[in-house]
């Protein structure tokens, strides 16, 4: 570890939003490049490094800072270069040698304890003299607080990010209840602040403490496990596990507390007491009441669309089942109506059938899909616009109803969360249809709820279940294993076509034989690059899990780098698959010359060029789209040769290879082997051994979710129809 302190004589890049700076230091020995994530600073200022140095190919040593502050020059060449660099509002290069020759080495003490001496200089009023002292302050409670925060564990990226939520009350405020940071400042979770906490001698049974602790293991129960409420014990028990303290009677009563204070909201549930965070319970509540609405709304029925449907059928040269002519008069006469089948089944022809009478009865029609991928293909399918969910949602901020269409379509519904479904439905008008279209035999969302098999299972609203292979699909068997999975029936292995299974000896051997299949044999087979190809594991870990798979497919494909930037546990070169993770609104993109915003969980893309220098990834998108990563952005990025099955979900790609191997009742169960294997447009290789693929498939076994979605949409209408009842007895 190296330390330095010095003048910043020159910043050669800063990116104001994360503070990354790369900056020229003068020190007494020589000058050094320092780069690191630096406080609000400009040149002039004084700041101490600490660090490793490296030595960068193209541009030299340099100083790698894991600490940036600011700090007192304490040589007059010091202080007069800090006051002359237009930190400190109001002083110039002239005023601030004015100030340094009259007060030497005692100018910051001047400065911060008795501003009004300031006016014994020529030219500084009673008010600048005051403005100069509040400036300083601004400037030390800045370098004050990031000095805190750092020692108290906190990197000096994410101690910014605090800074800039705070202020000049950061100190005072994570002294106070370092715990608000849970709420206030994202990239901080409980045990981030329960350190801090820690530190600061905070008692382990404050109510500070308590409270955070009930609102993380509510959040981490939706995060990790998809469920929108807890039973109150379950809740109750898990936090007082996390604690690592017996305080039973204060968590039952800070659950109540919260309870007053409208942060938690109590339901029922299998006829006991549970609990929810406000957002869950507002995004379950209100989105049941409008999906019922919208169900109820009058006057949406098209005339009798037989005929039309027959028109169809002549035009595309198919004949529909009699279940799929339901799932289309259905979506066509209903407010809002669920289409749900597995592959094969007819779905993509049936919205086509859908889009196109719509259309021609004069309505206005939105396509969309959860992710980039999926959305790709449905507007490939029917040879319309279609969008992400999210991207629909940012198109027009200002407008309440910005998807003001007749009719909304929205495909792999299986992957939409509660928070989603809310912000989509919160946009759109009561009179508007909505269907529904998913596979409700796919894992569900990534996110909290069970939201398409809730809404199946509420009886409130119509389902088509599609469980006829339409015609066109028989020959692949993809599909017919793919039912056959789904129906518990063992998949024929030795099918070949477009399905294939090898044998392999243990972890290590499915590992060697995977990297062999994408990086040299079915490129080859399928004519297409290996990133075309997607691995597709059930877990992280393992030497057949995606994390070693992503390490040995980049070793092969990519050797070594040249030029490469390390963000945590990964490194980043050009030609890397990566994966976006996360939801960012505020991440800028670029397409055609056309700039926007938003880049969301599940976006693929290559990066295309890396800086070590300034530390940037810029990664192009499949859909065209461009963005630069800088600072904490970066972290959303994760290598995607391998992803797990759950990241897969809505996607569909040119091959899959799924390495099966291990014994893990709970994550090797039928619907992640029917999920993987339905990703699959025209190739799927299974590596492993025949009885895991026979254990997969005999188990059954669905994690339950705590989910309320279903009770809230027959309890909206039930009152529903008790309303429409009096209006009824009133009008009589």
């Amino acid at each position: 570890m190296a330390e330095i302190r010095g003048t910043i004589a020159e910043i050669r890049f800063r990116n104001e939003e994360n503070g990354y700076t790369i900056a020229t230091i003068e020190t007494d020995l020589q000058p050094y490049t320092v780069v690191g994530v630096f406080p609000p600073v400009g040149e002039g200022g004084y700041v101490y490094c600490s660090g490793n140095f490296v030595e960068h190919a193209r541009y030299g040593r340099q100083l790698k800072a894991d600490t940036v502050r600011i700090e007192q020059p304490d040589t007059i060449y010091g202080i007069l270069r800090f006051l002359g660099s237009g930190m400190i509002k109001g002083i110039g290069e002239k005023r601030a040698a004015a100030i340094v020759e009259k007060f030497g080495k005692d100018t910051f003490t001047v400065i911060e304890n008795t501003p009004s001496r300031l006016t014994e200089i020529k030219g500084i009023s009673p008010k600048a003299a005051a403005s100069i002292a509040e400036a300083y302050g601004e400037v030390k409670s800045a370098s004050d607080a990031m000095s805190f925060l750092m020692g108290h564990g906190i990197s000096s990226g994410l101690a910014l990010k605090i800074y800039n939520e705070y202020g000049k009350a950061t100190v005072a405020t994570v002294s106070y209840n370092p715990y608000r940071l849970t709420e206030d400042v994202s990239g901080v979770g409980f045990l981030t602040a329960d350190r801090i906490a820690s530190g600061l001698g905070i008692s382990p049974t404050s109510d500070f403490r308590i409270r955070a602790a009930l609102i993380y293991t509510l959040t981490e129960a939706a995060e990790r496990s998809g469920n929108t409420l807890l039973p109150r014990k379950d809740l109750a028990e898990s936090t007082a596990t996390l604690l690592k303290t017996d305080c039973a009677e204060l968590i039952d009563r800070n659950i109540d507390d919260l309870i007053l204070a409208r942060k938690l909201r109590p339901v029922e549930y299998d006829d006991e007491e549970a609990v929810m965070t406000a957002a869950l319970y507002k995004a379950e509540s209100r989105s049941a009441v409008k999906l019922c609405r919208m169900a109820e709304s009058a006057n949406r029925a098209l005339p009798d669309c037989t005929e039309e449907i027959a028109e169809f059928e002549r035009i595309e040269n198919v004949t529909f089942h009699s279940e799929q002519r339901e799932a289309i008069s259905s979506a066509i006469s209903s407010g809002v109506s669920v289409i749900t089948g597995g592959p094969g089944t007819g779905k993509t022809t049936i919205v086509r059938c859908i889009l196109r009478i719509l259309t021609a009865h004069g309505l206005t029609v939105k396509l969309m899909a959860p992710t980039g991928r999926a959305a790709k293909r449905l507007s490939e399918s029917t040879g319309e616009d279609a969008s992400t969910i999210h991207r629909a949602l940012l198109a027009d901020e200002d407008d309440e109803t910005i998807l003001g269409a007749d009719a909304v379509i929205v495909d792999e519904f299986s992957m939409v969360d509660v928070t989603l479904l809310s912000m989509l439905l919160n946009k759109l008008r009561d009179e508007a249809k909505l269907v529904i279209v998913g596979d409700a035999d796919q894992l569900p969302s990534v996110g909290a709820g069970n939201v398409l098999a809730d809404i199946i299972n509420s009886g409130v609203v119509p389902v088509a279940r599609l469980t006829r292979i339409y015609r066109q699909d028989e020959r692949s068997n993809i599909v017919v294993n793919a039912h056959r999975i789904n129906r518990g029936e063992l998949p024929d292995l030795r099918a070949g076509g477009d399905f294939f299974f090898i044998h392999s000896d243990g972890a290590a051997d499915t590992a060697k034989k995977t990297v062999e299949l994408v990086t040299e044999r079915l490129p080859a087979f399928l004519g297409c690059s290996p990133q075309k190809i997607q691995v597709l594991c059930p877990m992280k870990g393992g030497e057949a899990g995606c994390v070693n798979l992503n390490k040995l497919l980049r070793t092969r494909l990519l050797g070594r780098p040249t030029e490469e930037v390390t963000v945590g546990e990964y490194a980043f070169a050009a030609g890397d698959k990566v994966m976006h993770v996360v939801n960012n609104y505020n991440l800028v993109w670029t397409k055609d010359y056309r700039e926007g915003k938003g880049v969301f969980n599940g976006d693929m893309g290559t990066v295309t060029e890396v800086s070590r220098q300034s530390g940037e990834i810029r990664v192009a998108f499949e859909d065209g789209r461009s963005a630069a990563y800088t600072g904490e952005d970066k972290t959303q990025l994760m290598p995607a040769y391998a992803i797990t099955v759950h990241k897969s979900q809505g996607s569909e790609y040119e091959g899959v290879v799924i390495p099966l191997c291990g014994n893990m009742p709970l994550i090797m169960t039928r619907n992640l082997l029917y999920t993987a294997i339905t990703r699959a447009k025209n190739l799927v290789v299974i590596v492993g051994a025949e009885d895991t693929v026979r254990r997969m498939v005999r188990n059954d076994y669905i994690q339950k979710r705590f989910s309320k979605l279903g009770d809230f949409l027959t309890d909206a209408e039930h009152k529903m129809s008790l309303l429409y009842s009096q209006n009824d007895e009133n009008d009589d």
